[in-house]
């Protein structure tokens, strides 16, 4: 087959949690099928990231689209409850209909057979050109269900609750759109499909869960393990992410060294947020912002945690620590968005006292983070591998290049 992808944007480097799904599936379908990229581009930064993109050689061929200037006029009228779809068509006025054109263009030229688009303002952009050229939709994560938990954060203040009042109305509106312009859309989790589903019944939701690169994350025996390091990773800029690391490292950390005072925690990550860069001050915390390869420092750590309240979609460190081979204390809705056998190798609480007992009982336990270690890795072998994700779209793709899925607006 030949394939479109359609981003916002270029999706590099790998390592951010979006472009990393975006490489790792079509990297594997480019094996088998011919693969090209359209990206939507409206920064200069990003157009600087096509010679790195390029070397991967995984894109027949890449287009930079430019989008046109936005018009803020447009986006404010969001803001002010008029329908967020038509808004962000209004923001970049004639976007839609010029990619209409392309994707007509584009199917005629490379003699195309689907499309895959992602990201929530790329699909309302494209659903032109969904109509010329049959497109799955790639939701991965729903940002409304994102919205939802973060309002039932306990601590959010009055200014965070009207302005993710305001987004979720938004991302609830955009999302709808998308779904009814797509005839099969996406999901990396059962949780994440059912919530798009509420928004649109009449939607076709597949999960397609992500996989973990199991050559680039695997135990390394020239790494010793230190029994009294703790890990959290990530984009440390994403506010879950940051309300995970404080609150580990302010309310769940204290009660570990109760009982294991030498007890240290390392933040890994770019773009640590100010709140996160401040854990730096407190006694036994690191924060180390961006690191060359998260692998030596997975492989050091006694364990992950991630105290994670807010959030949608399946976590990528999660699957990284346990495809190392080292165990895992997360909440349990993390764990929903796992396979069964691996859900059963987490370690799970959800208030801080417990959270903490459950790490005290690991850093005493080195035989049961052995055990934990090897079962979640063979967990990830069988059950989150990129192979079997990108199966699953290649069958996708190939019913819509069949003609057999048809859009609910259609």
């Amino acid at each position: 087959m030949r394939l479109l992808a359609v981003y916002r944007g270029l999706p590099w480097p790998i390592g951010e949690g979006y472009h990393l799904r975006v490489l790792h599936l079509f990297r594997r379908l480019a094996r088998r099928h011919q693969v090209h990229l359209l990206a939507l581009v409206h920064e200069e930064a990003q157009r600087a990231k096509l010679p790195a993109l390029a070397d991967q050689g995984i894109f027949a061929s890449i287009r930079l689209e430019e989008l046109p200037r936005r018009r803020w006029l447009a986006r404010a009228g969001t803001n002010f409850g008029l329908p967020a779809a038509r808004s962000l068509l209004r923001e970049f006025g004639g976007a839609a209909g010029r990619l209409g054109r392309l994707a007509a263009d584009l199917r005629r030229d490379l003699g195309l057979d689907a499309g895959y688009v992602f990201d929530p303002w790329a699909d309302v952009l494209w659903h032109e050109g969904g109509r010329e050229l049959p497109t799955l939709l790639d939701v991965c994560d729903c940002r409304t269900l994102y919205y939802d938990r973060l309002l039932a954060a306990p601590d959010l203040g009055l200014g965070q609750r009207l302005r993710t009042l305001q987004l979720r109305r938004r991302f609830r509106a955009l999302e709808r759109f998308a779904l009814r312009a797509y005839p099969v859309a996406t999901a990396v989790s059962p949780q994440d499909r059912e919530a798009l589903l509420r928004l649109a019944p009449e939607a076709r939701v597949e999960v397609v869960p992500n996989g973990v690169d199991l050559a680039m994350f695997s135990p390394d025996p020239a790494v010793a393990e230190d029994p009294l390091e703790l890990l959290t990773f990530g984009n440390m800029d994403f506010q879950p992410n940051v309300d995970s690391a404080v609150r580990f490292a302010r309310r769940i950390l204290p009660l570990v060294r109760r009982r294991f005072p030498g007890v240290r925690f390392t933040v890994a990550g770019s773009n640590p947020a100010p709140a996160v860069q401040a854990l730096a001050e407190l006694d036994g915390v690191e924060v180390t912002g961006t690191v060359p390869e998260l692998r030596p420092f997975i492989n050091r750590a006694a364990m992950l945690v991630a105290p994670m309240r807010l959030g949608a979609g399946i976590k990528n460190k999660v699957l990284e620590t346990l495809a190392c081979g080292r165990p895992v204390v997360t909440s349990p809705a993390v764990a929903e968005a796992l396979h069964p056998e691996a859900a059963a190798v987490l370690r799970l609480a959800e208030n801080d006292e417990d959270f903490a007992a459950e790490v005290c009982r690991l850093l005493a336990d080195p035989d049961e983070r052995r055990r934990l270690g090897r079962r979640g890795r063979e967990a990830m072998r069988r059950h989150h591998s990129w192979d079997a994700a990108a199966t699953a779209y290649e069958a996708l793709f190939a019913e819509l290049a069949a003609g057999g899925a048809t859009a609910p607006s259609a």
